[in-house]
């Protein structure tokens, strides 16, 4: 039996009525609670006014501002509890893509809401849009929409469709479960709200009891600090989180209270892997791989990593078909693109546009990533086509050069690119964006890198930049590569 998200809230309220719900900071940094009992009068309050919109019967998208804060919160549980279609939305997005995303959803809904950080709400202008019939779903609107990782373009709007609610036999769903999640924990939440993981596991958490700490920005001495002063017992991290946590040496006792920790999105380097496994425990790691599309997902355990270095684990409810260029299987070992198949209706999943992930006619999906199963059904996954660097013919795995570059001690993020070359095609590059307070020459990287990389692979290139520009997943968006070295400091290419 499926509860909806407003009786679920109203039920744990009744049950708990002082248990806290939620805690998160002001401006001021202070801390704030709020319990259960008062999670469902403020929703309750917000969901009166969402009904009371005046296109109600046109179903209108209801946009919040989706910062780590308790108010953000309490606004994405108003909309869901309300049954409007919820897109969160970055605060801090710049006008021009505020404009973008406003008038693509005002084409598909007819009118946008705005929910700011105060709960007040407002139409968003949505320019050329504005008066233009909404299109009819197929279905039923999507509950919840999110903006894709983006690693290799602009990201895309993807929709949940699927009926909302809580479901003690699916709440949450069984990959999360597999993770050490427990009803009723304690849990951090590191990463913003507006990113399909940590939005994902708020409504797990909201619907199972959860208490939810939500912090507002990362910064890796406070993240180390909530867990220990929290007692957290379950949290979800991006790689990027994951590196610069260890950077400041943790001791395990201060994540002794901790189950679990779930980490997704960007490709996970080995040696943060193990230093995690060494500060948690091999059993008390996990990661996932997945995608925002909802297609299917793989989970693999501290333990079985160490068994297998570099896999994502097996599927979850889940079947993997690694597929050539002519869309055959291919046997065990060998690379080709990533077809995963979960179950539920193929035609649920999607893009706000209409458009589907690249489907097979039996229910295969794909977003195109590129990998290999073992005879054991783990799957390895590879640099996409476009991001292998031919370097004369040599084929360059960007993320090795990465690798090596981070185990530099002044290093803090990289990313490796192909850059043209007269004679070979390519030659590697690389973008280093140093520690604070530290220098380094183009020769002392590249010697770095000689020592511990085939010729071929040795940065020829390299650019010092401010920042590395990642997605709130940790993803590299490529895209914005030339824009982040502009003002950098580019040392002479090597000919």
């Amino acid at each position: 039996m499926r509860t909806s998200v407003r009786q679920r809230i109203a039920d744990i309220a009744r049950m708990a009525p002082g248990e806290t719900a939620l805690v998160g900071f002001d401006t001021e940094l202070a801390e704030q609670s709020l319990s259960w009992r008062e999670l469902a009068e403020m929703t309750d309050d917000l969901v009166g006014l969402l009904r009371a919109l005046p296109d109600r019967r046109d179903t209108p998208c209801v946009v919040v501002e989706a910062a780590n804060t308790v108010h953000s919160a309490i606004g994405i549980a108003a909309v869901l509890s309300a049954e409007l279609p919820l897109f969160p939305l970055n605060p801090a997005a710049p006008p021009a893509e505020r404009a973008g995303i406003f008038s693509f959803l005002g084409r598909r809904f007819g009118r946008v809401h705005v929910m700011d950080g105060r709960h007040q709400l407002h139409e968003a202008d949505i320019g050329r849009a504005a008066g233009t019939a909404p299109k009819p779903w197929p279905e039923a609107a999507p509950a919840f929409m999110l903006a894709t990782g983006g690693s290799s373009g602009v990201p895309k709007i993807s929709m949940h469709r699927d009926p909302l609610g809580y479901d003690p036999a699916r709440t949450p769903a069984m990959a999360i479960r597999n993770t050490g999640w427990r009803a009723g924990q304690r849990q951090l939440i590191v990463g913003p709200l507006y990113h399909a993981a940590p939005f994902t596991v708020f409504l797990d958490a909201l619907l199972d009891r959860n208490t939810t700490v939500l912090q507002p920005f990362f910064a890796p001495s406070w993240t180390i600090r909530l867990v220990a002063g929290h007692q957290i017992e379950w949290m979800q991290l991006t790689p990027t989180h994951m590196r610069e946590i260890l950077r400041l040496r943790p001791d395990s006792a201060s994540f002794a209270s901790i189950k679990a920790v779930l980490h997704t999105a960007a490709r996970c380097d080995a040696d943060t892997k193990r230093g995690w496994i060494d500060l948690l425990g091999a059993q008390r790691l996990y990661e996932l791989y997945g995608a925002t599309e909802d297609i299917g997902v793989t989970l693999v355990r501290g333990d079985e990593w160490l068994a297998r270095p570099g896999t994502v684990g097996r599927g979850v409810l889940t079947q993997i078909a690694i597929m050539d260029d002519n869309r055959r299987r291919v046997p065990p070992g060998t690379v080709g693109t990533v077809f995963m198949r979960s179950p539920g209706r193929p035609e649920r999943r999607g893009y706000v546009d209409n458009r589907m992930p690249e489907t097979t006619v039996d229910g295969f999906a794909t977003v195109g990533d590129r990998g290999r199963v073992d005879r054991d059904g783990y799957l390895f996954l590879e640099p996409r086509k476009h991001d292998v660097i031919n370097v004369g013919g040599e084929k360059v795995d960007p993320s090795e050069v990465e690798t090596v570059v981070l185990g530099h001690p002044k290093v803090l993020d990289t990313v490796a690119v192909g850059v043209p070359h007269e004679t070979l095609g390519f030659v590697v590059g690389v973008h280093v964006m140093l520690k604070p307070s530290s220098t380094m020459s183009n020769g002392e990287l590249i010697a770095h890198c000689g020592q511990r990389l085939a010729t071929h692979k040795i940065p020829k290139q390299v650019t010092f930049v401010e920042e590395i520009p990642r997605s709130a997943a940790g993803k590299v968006q490529r895209w914005r590569l030339a824009e982040s070295g502009r003002g950098g400091e580019r040392d002479a290419s090597i000919r």
